[in-house]
């Protein structure tokens, strides 16, 4: 059998499957303790139940036996795509797509989009990503696969000379080499120069009103895997723009409002905001992180000259940073006790 002739069974056992599988009945489990009742029915199914509970029992058990067939069946077709013995076709993505949507082996049919690559897999997974009748869980597994799809055209992007576009944060952070944290590493004796460095950027990135809400927002505590349900969609947006943006050099109105598309694409909640407020929010942000870690910096480098404190103040006034000034000032106020 040619590999375009095993390519053709699997596709056709798993539209045969798609089209067999019961419908979901993942409306109907209202509580723990039926999914408990459920369990005690799998290991002794002559237990006594009602009408509607053996009735649910016996569908859900013939959802999980079609969705472990179409699991295998996508296994198949994702080892071939691997080997190469699958040539990316629409037909491929159209099946795969749909078993997302049915909520059927989801993930893996998102790895086989994934593995299909461009121009169907990714266009698939675009599909998904924004659509909300789609599971959370598995809008979030097809984000992060076709962010990785997009790679080349965020490394293009941030490989892209500057020149003539706007930038969102002062001049004086185009001589700060590193990201968007700011710090440098810790030394024995810092040059004078450095310290200079700090306080101009900070003089700079330092808003001229109080801000409604403080930035940076706190970090997510969460863990990544464990608690996917819970990550906030910032989280997702600073990984698109640092991937676009990994210098705060690079952060400027152009690279932002792709950026803004870029997230509007893989379904993130941007909050309603045209390119311009987001533009807007994003950058103060970003300067706020910038600031942060530079606070932390002078506080590690036992820096607390009056000037670093003054500015500490006037950033925990602004509501920028406040943790790291905060820190700054008790280290201070440690070292002359």
């Amino acid at each position: 059998m040619t590999d375009d002739q095993q390519a053709a069974e699997i596709l056709g056992e798993l539209a045969a499957a798609m089209a067999d599988a019961p419908p979901s009945t993942e409306g109907y489990w209202t509580s723990e303790e039926l999914h408990e009742l459920y369990e005690r029915f799998e290991r002794q199914p002559d237990i006594p139940l009602t009408d509607g509970h053996r009735r649910l029992f016996i569908a859900h058990r013939a959802r999980r036996a079609a969705s472990s067939r179409i699991y295998r069946l996508l296994c198949s077709l994702k080892n071939a795509a691997e080997r190469g013995q699958v040539t990316a076709t629409a037909e491929t993505a159209v099946l795969a797509e749909a078993c997302v949507r049915a909520g059927l082996a989801a993930h893996d049919a998102i790895s086989v989009l994934y593995q299909l690559g461009v121009p169907y897999g990714e266009q698939a997974l675009a599909r998904l990503v924004p659509d909300t009748r789609v599971n959370d869980s598995d809008r979030r597994w097809g984000r992060w696969w076709l962010r990785r799809l997009r790679e080349p055209k965020y490394q293009a992007m941030a490989g892209r000379p500057v020149e003539d576009e706007e930038l969102l944060l002062p001049e004086v952070v185009r001589d700060v080499t590193v990201g968007w944290h700011g710090g440098w590493e810790i030394e024995e004796e810092p040059k004078q120069e450095r310290f200079a460095q700090a306080r101009a950027v900070l003089e700079a990135l330092l808003p001229s009103m109080r801000l409604p809400f403080p930035e940076p927002v706190p970090e997510w505590e969460g863990d990544w895997d464990e608690d996917e349900d819970e990550r906030p969609d910032w989280l997702e947006i600073r990984m698109v723009l640092r991937d676009l943006m990994p210098d705060i050099r690079l952060v400027t109105r152009e690279r932002m409002t792709e950026g803004w598309y870029e997230c509007k694409q893989l379904g993130l909640d941007v909050q309603g905001e045209e390119p311009e407020e987001f533009s807007n929010r994003w950058a103060a942000r970003i300067g706020a992180w910038t600031a942060e870690g530079i606070l932390s910096w002078l506080w590690q480098e036992d820096h607390f000259s009056p000037w670093a404190l003054d500015l500490a103040m006037r950033y925990i006034d602004r509501n920028v940073a406040v943790a790291e000034a905060t820190r700054l000032l008790s280290e201070a106020a440690q070292g002359n006790a």
